[in-house]
């Protein structure tokens, strides 16, 4: 990681990721999100965390401006991660966290193939994954795997731009990877025992998956560019 560019795409309020990058000697990183929505007193005050804990010493941010003088940080949002306009071949590392499954699957498609443009031979991704029902947050009493009750129709008046989820199942992201032409690393899928009282509901554009896929609460997918030549 030291000396190395990185990207994410997702940014979200706090930078943390990106911050604690630069603190262990990343030279550049560049995050995006597809819309403004960075919180300056959380950024700095995860800054000063990351400093201390790190024990690096940086100028006070007292805008987003500061980020990239101070911290090495290039912000960009709104800002679009099918179409970065980076140089191919320019990324070390590409890193997402929980950010993918908000996504609609055709746009994972063409981020992931802008992701293969961009990065170095050598270069990796790493993508934090959650696939559970997020609704389960404001409502502890149902199952992490409720939404795999609902058609796609019935699914949909829950979904906004708020809060879109797209349900997509663990084998469905890998072949995702492996279409954009990445190899697979390692996906540490966070495996959970199968429902029946999910199963006994389950939607039938569901059906065809497995019970091990259909209960997958969440990834960490690793993965570098294939060799083209190979498929390796």
């Amino acid at each position: 990681m030291r000396d190395s560019t990185c990207f994410e795409f997702g940014a979200g309020r706090d930078l943390i990721v990106p911050l604690s990058f630069s603190a262990h000697g990343a030279r550049r990183f560049v995050t995006v999100d597809i819309e403004r929505l960075a919180k300056l007193e959380l950024i700095r005050s995860n800054a000063a965390i990351v400093s201390r804990l790190s024990g690096t010493d940086h100028p006070e941010i007292n805008s987003l401006e500061d980020l990239e003088p101070s911290w090495r940080i290039d912000y960009r949002a709104p800002a679009d991660a099918r179409t970065t306009g980076l140089p191919a071949a320019s990324i070390d590392c590409a890193v997402s966290v929980e950010t993918l499954e908000h996504i609609p699957k055709r746009d994972i498609s063409a981020i992931l193939k802008e992701l293969r443009r961009i990065m170095r031979p050598d270069g990796l991704v790493l993508m934090q994954i959650d696939y559970g029902d997020h609704f389960k947050g404001f409502d502890p009493s149902i199952s992490s795997f409720n939404f795999l009750t609902y058609s796609e129709e019935d699914w949909a008046p829950f979904q906004s731009r708020f809060q879109y989820v797209n349900r997509l199942r663990h084998s469905e992201y890998l072949q995702l990877f492996r279409e954009a032409g990445f190899q697979l690393l390692s996906d540490q899928p966070d495996r959970r025992p199968p429902e029946q009282q999910i199963l006994e509901r389950l939607a039938p554009c569901f059906r065809d998956f497995s019970e091990e896929d259909l209960f997958t609460l969440g990834s960490l997918i690793v993965g570098r560019p294939a060799d083209l030549s190979t498929g390796h």
